[in-house]
């Protein structure tokens, strides 16, 4: 009976699909210093975009130890190539914290601004194109040398330049307009988003409402209330937290938008840290401390400002919860949730461990954590989690940046043309496209069929920033699509008869 039993279970194992990502960290020279333990390299963040014009995106890490900062340059193939030294990056000292990317002056070229925890100074490094940079902090006016921890671009009063906003843990948050010279001034408490009370982490910018203006969402940790701020205009914002459905009180970490269920709104997924970054209490003794134990969250827009908690028993994830990615792994034309946490310092008590959850819909549009499967279930103390194409294949890569351990990079290996991808180029708005929304729609007569929509953010997520670009999964590729970008300057400008599997670049 016994080789009868093993041809019988031959055709389930040969059967068996390969996971969808691939760990191709080993060879990829995408590496730090070895003591990455408690008080040694410690990662914090990364930006992730094509530094030096050679169409590949390449990786910028910061780190609590020195050195504080990489900079890798892709070579292609996904190898990575240290390029630091006389990158100009070298300079920036303490505790890198966050980091987002912009074209502040307009010139073509993407500057990083990076923050810093303790020990330092958060600094902005202008871009030469070339992958060499230029500390402008000092003159252009936004040098902190308090603490800081994340922060995101976006140009607030609709003027075609750049605007910055950096959250503070111990201080009033910072909301730096560009003065379109080259320099910048802090307006947040004129603005109405300084939040002096708070201690803030993550931030990001969406049109959550589509009047064609950003609006704002900063989280706040120590079982404190977030907030959301509505974009009045003219550099003014409005508090509507509460009748927005979002003053739930909560250790909240990170923070990004996206549009889940292909409804043409953005949805607000929220991380949290349900124990309080490791102190070992049971949640009956956090909850007679007056602490919150709150799981991650995911809030649907009903399109007016409003936003109501998925009833999903999947979601209620309790633990160290960080990044967050919303974007199509496997081109199903359904965006998945990807989120980065911490399992090792982790509460003890914590009722979610296992790693880092990957939640993914099947056939019938059903939520599953399928993370084991598509080879995605890391354990570490992951911070970022950036989604990019890193080896040009159309597909969206994975970069897992951990704090106490080296940096892991997950191939995706679904392969396919079913994708579109689309960049936006400025010109009465901001050149790097940043708050560009992205709308696809298939070409089948007698009328078009919505496909996806998104929005080029920079600095949503927690202390990371993925390519300034929209990737769309298409599902079962029809033969041509539609692209309509609309600009923050209110111009739609139309793409007919794209094909899939393409690069779209779309000129305002």
């Amino acid at each position: 009976m016994r080789p009868l039993l093993a041809l019988l279970l031959l055709p389930a194992c040969a059967s068996a699909a390969p996971p969808r990502f691939t760990d191709v960290s080993k060879d990829s020279g995408l590496t730090i210093a070895r003591n990455t333990g408690v008080g040694g390299t410690n990662p914090h963040a990364v930006a992730v975009s094509d530094f030096d014009g050679d169409g590949r995106p390449d990786v910028i890490l910061l780190t609590f130890g020195k050195p504080h900062v990489y900079y890798f340059k892709n070579l292609g193939n996904l190898k990575f190539a240290d390029a630091t030294k006389g990158s100009g990056l070298e300079t920036f000292q303490g505790e890198g914290t966050g980091i987002a990317v912009a074209d502040f002056d307009r010139d073509g070229h993407l500057d990083v601004y990076c923050t810093s925890l303790r020990k330092g100074a958060s600094r902005l490094f202008k871009g030469t194109g070339k992958g060499t940079f230029i500390d402008v902090s000092e003159k252009a006016g936004v040098l902190v040398k308090g603490a800081a921890r994340s922060v995101a671009w976006s140009d607030i009063d609709g003027d075609g330049h750049i605007d910055l906003y950096v959250t503070r843990p111990d201080g009033a948050n910072l909301l730096f307009r560009n003065n379109k010279d080259g320099t910048f001034t802090d307006i947040a408490q004129a603005a109405g988003v300084q939040l002096a009370d708070r201690h803030s982490l993550g931030c990001a910018f969406a049109d959550i409402d589509g009047d064609g203006k950003d609006d704002l969402v900063v989280t706040n940790y120590d079982s404190q209330v977030s907030a959301l701020f509505k974009n009045l205009g003219g550099g003014k914002f409005r508090d509507i937290t509460k009748d927005a459905g979002l003053d739930r009180r909560c250790s909240a970490v990170g923070c990004t938008f996206g549009d889940v269920s292909n409804s043409g709104r953005l949805d607000l997924y929220i991380s949290t840290d349900s124990w309080l970054a490791g102190a070992n209490y049971t949640e009956a003794e956090l909850l007679k401390q007056k602490k919150t134990v709150e799981p991650n969250l995911l809030y649907v827009n009903n399109g007016k400002g409003k936003f109501a908690p998925l009833a999903e028993p999947v979601f209620a994830h309790k633990s160290l919860g960080h990044d967050i990615v919303i974007e199509d792994l496997d081109h199903d034309g359904l965006p998945d949730i990807y989120v980065g946490v911490d399992a090792e310092s982790g509460n003890k008590w914590a009722t979610s461990k296992g790693g880092n959850p990957l939640w993914s819909r099947d056939a019938k549009g059903a939520w599953r954590e399928a993370s084991k499967e598509w080879g995605t279930k890391h354990e570490a103390n992951c911070v970022c989690v950036p989604a990019a194409d890193l080896d040009g294949d159309g597909d969206l890569d994975l970069i897992l940046v951990n704090f106490y351990t080296q940096p892991v990079i997950l191939r995706n290996e679904t392969n396919d043309a079913n994708w579109l991808r689309v960049s936006a180029v400025g010109k009465a708005s901001t050149r790097d496209g940043i708050g560009a929304k992205v709308s696809v729609f298939t070409e089948v007569a007698p009328a078009a069929k919505f496909v996806a929509f998104r929005q080029i953010h920079s600095g949503a997520g927690y202390c990371r920033c993925s390519p300034l670009e929209a990737h769309v999964g298409l599902g079962k590729a029809a033969p041509s699509y539609r692209i309509e970008v609309t600009f923050p300057s209110g111009k739609v400008v139309v793409k007919e008869q794209v094909k899939p599997g393409t690069k779209v670049i779309v000129e305002e």
